[in-house]
């Protein structure tokens, strides 16, 4: 599904892009400065902060702007807390409008079970005619545990000390960050499964390889809004973890090492 957030701000959509990572692999979203243009990107389902927007207050002139907003795309929008007016409407006008409405403070449950209805209005407006995408084959993965009983299956020798550091502070369940140079970077957040890089994976497959070039690798440990603002501040995508490590040990000796 690709999804279009308006009314949010950059390191939000950081934390969004987290979120669709770990729990709706597959998903996308991206920024639209101006949603009631024509400049709008394509999207199946509108994320839509009405506060941000300024159509936190319902009222007939709202409505009219909020369906001007959506043009018959399904939506979640993020209402504030305080405001009834919203909440209030006839749910069969909300579903006929396709509209799906979420109070802020939300979990990650609320806001998957929102994207998750908003979803299903997708399904019914597509037609049945139109080709099914074919289901997509399972990706190489690879668990932290896993790789800490691949290192272990190992003799102690060169070549696997970043792997090893790596390992460590994986088991450790703390976000931390991997600088390769001044501005490459790896960010790694355990509990929450993702990882966000600007350093080509070619390059972190030879330091993985090289004890020399890892010596040069600094690490650090950080708290969670810093591993999010970090990976904000560096511009760069996050990606889910497992997959990563796989695609980080495919091309050493640990890609042959006994399974768990």
């Amino acid at each position: 599904m690709r999804l279009v957030l308006a009314g949010v701000s950059g390191r939000d959509k950081v934390v969004f892009e987290i979120f669709l990572t770990r729990d709706l692999p597959g998903w996308t979203c991206q920024l639209a400065p101006e949603v009631r243009d024509s400049s709008r990107p394509s999207a199946d389902i509108l994320v839509l902060d009405l506060v941000a927007l300024g159509l936190s207050s319902h009222s007939e002139a709202n409505q009219a702007a909020l369906l001007q907003c959506t043009q018959g795309t399904p939506a979640v929008l993020l209402l504030p807390a305080f405001e009834r007016g919203w909440t209030a409407l006839d749910p069969d006008w909300m579903a006929s409008h396709q509209l799906v409405w979420l109070v802020k403070p939300y979990g990650t449950q609320a806001m998957r079970g929102a994207l998750k209805a908003a979803a299903a209005m997708v399904q019914m407006t597509t037609p049945a005619s139109l080709p099914q995408p074919l289901p997509k084959p399972p990706v190489p993965s690879l668990t932290a545990a896993a790789l800490g009983t691949r290192l272990e299956a190992l003799p102690a020798g060169p070549g696997l000390a970043f792997l090893r550091q790596l390992s460590s502070l994986l088991q450790q369940a703390k976000p931390f960050e991997a600088r390769f140079t001044v501005q490459n970077s790896l960010i790694v957040h355990p509990v929450d499964g993702w990882v966000a890089s600007n350093t080509p994976l070619a390059v972190m497959q030879q330091v993985c390889r090289s004890d020399v070039l890892a010596s040069a690798v600094s690490m650090r440990v950080l708290d969670g809004p810093q591993a999010e603002e970090r990976t904000h501040q560096l511009g760069m995508r996050p990606t889910e973890l497992d997959t990563f490590l796989w695609a980080l040990v495919s091309a050493t000796q640990l890609a042959v090492a006994p399974t768990p």
